[in-house]
């Protein structure tokens, strides 16, 4: 009998560490078929900025250096190795601030601003909040995200995550039910035909909840770096 897993929360789903049909992917799938992935792409948005701006307040003799936590931004698994590897975007180099303000305002003018293309559902509070920091104090430390970060996910868990998980489950019932039944053929008959009926089913599940598997821009944002992985817990 196939044991049904226990329910992951939104937290191990965002780390990358739940499978099918519980999966990032399958969440992104969930969220782009009722039109919520904006939220989603925000989130791994701000978590690769704050690795950035990491990188740079970490080696940097900027006063803000001191002020950031490196286990909680390194909690963020997900970077660019091309990126993780060029000694030239580290500290006060130039290039590294001005990739850095390229991101940062990348990030404003896609989900921030109003009518952006992927605009995100906050109070006018909190984005002004977040624009004066920008543009007014030319603040790029990524605390600045912060309000806006947890905001957006409690409204993924509020709005969109139990049912992801509903649906989900009804995918992995099938997928026990399925399994048993195949089980019970094989056992009284000498074809198992229905292993393969079972596989067929199995693997329609799958075109249908994981058909989006992350267009390729977004799965740039879901790169685990395996060292950072294996030297912290990412927890959120």
């Amino acid at each position: 009998m196939m044991s049904i897993t226990r329910k992951p929360s939104l937290s191990d789903i965002l780390n990358n560490e739940t499978s099918y049909p519980y999966s990032l992917d399958d969440f992104a799938t969930f969220l782009d078929q009722t039109y919520c992935l904006e939220n989603l792409e925000f989130y791994m948005a701000v978590r690769r900025y704050t690795y950035y701006a990491y990188n740079f307040y970490n080696y940097s003799s900027s006063p803000l250096s001191s002020s950031i936590d490196s286990d909680s931004i390194l909690e963020s698994s997900f970077s660019d190795p091309t990126y993780d590897d060029d000694s030239s975007l580290r500290g006060d180099a130039p290039a590294h601030l001005n990739f850095l303000k390229q991101k940062l305002h990348d990030l404003i003018s896609t989900y921030i601003l109003p009518n952006s293309p992927k605009e995100i559902n906050i109070p006018a509070e909190t984005r002004d909040d977040l624009l004066a920091n920008v543009f007014q104090y030319n603040n790029y430390h990524p605390s600045i995200f912060d309000n806006v970060k947890d905001q957006i996910f409690e409204l993924m868990e509020s709005s969109s995550f139990n049912q992801f998980l509903v649906e989900a489950g009804n995918i992995e019932l099938r997928m026990s039910s399925e399994s048993e039944s195949c089980q019970e053929d094989s056992d009284h008959s000498p074809v198992s035909s229905g292993k393969n009926t079972s596989n067929n089913n199995t693997k329609k599940h799958l075109r249908r909840f994981s058909g989006l598997k992350l267009k390729e821009k977004y799965r740039k944002l879901l790169k685990t770096t395996n060292t950072s992985k294996s030297r912290n817990s990412f927890l959120l």
